[in-house]
């Protein structure tokens, strides 16, 4: 009788933690939710799609806002976004593919295997092109945004195939996705097939990674999301035409937040490459010098109290902004995917990850200088000053406070071509702000596009006596006194 007793405690214990459980599931699922949608409203982007990966499961994903504004097309979880340089941890995972078959040694001049590769003065590695020390130049203007198509990785590299290197190998950290191009190149070399051919068959297939491809601006592409960025007014506005062929390796893939997670589930559990080769991945770079940078092979890396915290990537292309963070030691990561390309957008991803160990809602916090463009609009000037003192003097969680977030609003009045404006919002900044180097810098800036070169002058030489190796501050301070 005693023993009946205790198995109907135990069925009746049972059912209510399955109860609990579940019902924890659904807070959560409703305030991450809840984030998205107030992320959605207070940074005001087009769209976000995000997810969540917990003990090797996607426990969550969601897609908010439009994939394409003109035409109010909703984003969904399948909805195709640029995820822009998350690209290169899925190349560098093909690399350490590879690696692993013994086809590559990452220590090895790196023309060993491409030696149609114009000589250098230094000879570079493969992992100095992994890790953004092996002095390939970055972007020259109009790069970034380049608009021509080129047929294949071999014509990509000859972009920068006869420039020199910009530093002795091994000496410094100089982040470059040119470099990764090189890398695409190698594995076509080795493996004798296209860089896309292998990372469908070595890495998509495998992952069950089924909607990411590189992105090629002139097939036509169901699900592709449009992308954006802001004028000075703020407005989003169509970000400009980019063909992505100059640099597939480091910056040219289509995925969604659910295939991005699925590689790290098979990251995480061995699938795509062993864990030992992963955690070589995870290792600082050290610099000839000695000194440690935090980014691996394709890898940020974060620490905390000497112990690795997380292995991310962030990623800002052509209109679109993304972030893949995980948390190895912990079975977690998160990723953020948003079309537009903008200014303090904050880390969702990493919010997101918070919120699922903390049970607790983040709320985000509004741009204080687009709210500030509002009120100039609608107000003027004088009212921008009395909402921010406002601000000041009673204190708001709801907005980013910031000096940068400060001063990108005067900017964008000089964008705006409203040099008095920004003048006057400067001056009272800088009573709030005395010693601020960059705030003074800026209300040189604003005196000079005023044509006022003798006020111009006086502030850039107050902004040298507070940091005197300033290159720009003391190339118009030269200027300026002539």
């Amino acid at each position: 009788m005693i023993f009946r007793y205790f198995q109907i405690v135990l069925i009746l214990f049972s059912i209510y933690s399955m109860e609990n459980q579940s019902y924890s599931q659904n807070q959560k699922t409703k305030m991450f939710d809840d984030y998205l949608t107030n992320y959605i409203e207070n940074k005001n982007v087009p769209s976000i799609s995000a997810g969540i990966l917990k003990n090797r499961e996607i426990i969550w994903l969601n897609a908010k806002g439009f994939s394409d504004l003109e035409d109010n097309d909703l984003a969904t979880t399948s909805s195709l976004y640029r995820i822009a340089s998350i690209t290169k941890p899925i190349t560098a995972v093909a690399i350490m593919q590879l690696v692993e078959k013994g086809l590559i040694d990452l220590d090895k001049d790196a023309r060993v295997y491409i030696p149609e590769f114009p000589e250098k003065k230094w000879r570079f590695t493969v992992k100095q092109l992994l890790n953004h020390t092996s002095g390939i130049r970055s972007y020259k203007d109009g790069e970034f945004h380049s608009k021509k198509y080129y047929s294949s990785v071999s014509e990509a590299v000859k972009v920068f195939a006869y420039d020199s290197l910009i530093f002795e190998p091994g000496t410094k950290y100089e982040y470059t996705s040119l470099s990764y191009s090189l890398l695409a190149l190698i594995i076509e070399k080795v493996s004798n097939q296209t860089f896309e051919q292998f990372l469908v068959q070595n890495i998509f297939t495998p992952a069950q990674m089924k909607n990411t491809k590189v992105d090629k601006q002139q097939e036509i592409v169901s699900n592709r999301v449009k992308g954006y960025e802001k004028d000075n007014y703020r407005n989003l506005r169509n970000a400009p035409l980019a063909d992505l062929s100059i640099k597939v390796a480091g910056g040219g893939l289509l995925s969604t937040a659910q295939d991005l997670l699925l590689f790290s589930k098979n990251l995480l559990d061995g699938k795509l490459i062993k864990k030992q080769t992963l955690e070589l991945m995870y290792k600082q770079t050290k610099l000839k010098n000695g000194k440690l940078v935090d980014y691996g092979l394709g890898f940020a890396l974060s620490y905390e109290n000497d112990s690795l915290k997380s292995i991310s990537h962030t990623g800002g292309g052509t209109g679109f902004s993304t972030m893949l963070l995980i948390y190895p030691n912990m079975n977690l990561a998160a990723v953020h995917l948003i079309n537009v390309s903008d200014r303090n957008l904050g880390l969702p991803a990493e919010d997101l990850i918070k919120m699922e160990i903390n049970s607790n809602l983040i709320l985000p916090t509004k741009t204080l200088s687009d709210h500030l463009m509002k009120i100039y609009i609608e107000n003027g000037i004088d009212s921008v000053i009395t909402s921010l003192n406002f601000i000041y003097s009673n204190g708001s969680d709801n907005y980013t406070i910031t000096e940068s977030e400060e001063i990108f609003f005067g900017k964008d009045l000089l964008g705006l071509n409203k040099p008095a404006a920004a003048i006057f919002y400067f001056r009272d900044l800088l009573k709030k702000h005395p010693k601020s180097f960059n705030i003074i810098v800026a209300l040189a800036e604003a005196y000079y596009k005023d044509k006022n070169n003798g006020l111009a002058l006086r502030y850039y030489r107050a902004a040298a006596q507070i940091k005197g190796n300033d290159a720009s501050v003391n190339n118009m301070i030269k200027k300026l006194s002539r």
